[in-house]
């Protein structure tokens, strides 16, 4: 498939989750290299009927979750992702049939890459990570739960040894899966996601400073965007807000499809559904927003936190995982731990009482996008890593 000083790419992603939106990133990231001939699949659209029943007759879930073993005691876990990797195969298959041979790989995440180690001994391979077996383990309710988790680390490791390199989207989880697997330490390169700054006007900082200048008693607009409400710490942020009585004074806009009944929410609390980002709606959110809590108690990287610091916003963040990476304590946000009210309640009292302190934050923040998270940063290393391995691969 590849012309001459041309290298040819498939993009494999998962589709599901954020990692649609990641798919949409990659491919702005390569299609403006004329070097880079790039192919995607998103292995969440285009499904066949025979595609769908042969998701139910694999990932059908036999058993309940409980208290003792939790969500994961028949290999829910393993089962999905390995139908990720059967799929993948699949489309690759096709897309080979059609187009020819490849010269490079480029999965995310890694489960799509389970049933095509073949492939990736023959082509050099990329799998990109937010987030290791033995970190997602760590969220079990019990340790049988976690033992469950021992398929899917033993298909990791295959996957990572037979990649060229590896992409990990935090530092978090580069050093783990550098201390769990050493012999694949030297293929890692760590690389957090680009953000779309065009969908974001740094002008906006300068507009909500100067409504608070021209009404300081105005309502602050706090916003948080969330699918998994209860993961990512909805209950959490309602219970403080009640705690904190910020109705009186704020404003919480919580988007969510999340079954939430609005009879129980707490005064200055709404729910907006059904909005898609990157969406007039979805903006015009971002743009009206004062200041982004998202108290999550399980994230493998965060990216809704880049998108506020695009927006402008400082954030509030639980201090876990890889949010640490994205948000930098009392410099563009601020940071609790996890299941921590009264240091929830504290932190939004702090960003809600003073608009020159969500000034400084959300200035900071968005800096930061500026200098480290832009698309073409992104998009320099990632094309450079697939040139150095396709070159390699055809010399």
């Amino acid at each position: 498939m590849s012309g001459q000083n041309k290298h040819s790419a498939l993009f494999i992603n998962s589709g599901i989750l954020g990692h649609r939106s990641v798919s949409r990133l990659l491919r702005d990231c390569v299609q403006s290299d004329r070097e880079i001939d790039s192919c995607h699949i998103d292995l969440s659209e285009g499904l066949t009927t025979n595609d769908r029943a042969l998701r139910r007759l694999i990932c059908f879930q036999a058993l309940g979750a409980t208290r003792f073993s939790g969500t994961n005691i028949d290999l829910a876990r393993w089962r999905h992702e390995l139908h990720c990797g059967l799929l993948a195969a699949r489309r690759i298959r096709a897309c080979e049939q059609r187009a020819g041979r490849f010269d490079i790989f480029h999965f995310h995440t890694q489960a799509t890459a389970y049933m095509s180690l073949g492939r990736m001994r023959r082509v050099p391979s990329i799998v990109s990570i937010d987030c290791t077996q033995r970190l997602a383990s760590r969220e079990a309710a019990s340790r049988l739960e976690r033992a469950t988790y021992w398929p899917n680390i033993i298909h990791d490791r295959a996957v990572f040894r037979a990649a060229a390199a590896i992409i990990a989207t935090s530092r978090w989880a580069a050093d783990d899966l550098a201390r769990e697997h050493p012999d694949c330490a030297e293929k890692l390169h760590v690389l957090p996601y680009p953000v779309r700054l065009e969908s974001f006007q740094k002008r906006w900082i300068e507009q909500r400073q100067a409504r608070f200048e021209a009404d300081d008693s105005a309502r602050v607009r706090v916003l948080f965007i969330g699918g998994d409400f209860n993961r990512k710490g909805g209950p959490e942020l309602l219970a403080a807000w009640k705690a904190g009585d910020f109705g009186a004074r704020a404003d919480l806009n919580l988007v969510t499809d999340w079954p939430i009944n609005e009879a129980d929410l707490p005064r200055g609390a709404s729910v907006i559904n059904q909005v898609a980002p990157f969406t007039d709606k979805w903006t015009d959110l971002w743009r009206e927003a004062d200041l982004f809590v998202m108290p999550t108690r399980g994230e493998a990287f965060g990216m809704v936190y880049q998108e506020a610091a695009a927006a402008g916003l400082p954030a509030i963040g639980t201090r876990i995982n890889a949010v640490p990476e994205i948000i930098e304590d009392d410099v563009t946000g601020l940071l609790v731990e996890p299941g921590d009210e009264r240091g929830l309640v504290r932190s939004m009292q702090t960003l809600i009482d003073s608009a020159r302190l969500r000034y400084r934050l959300g200035t900071a923040a968005r800096k930061r996008v500026e200098n480290d998270w832009r698309p073409d940063i992104y998009s320099e290393k990632l094309t450079a890593l697939i040139k150095r391995l396709a070159a390699g691969s055809s010399s």
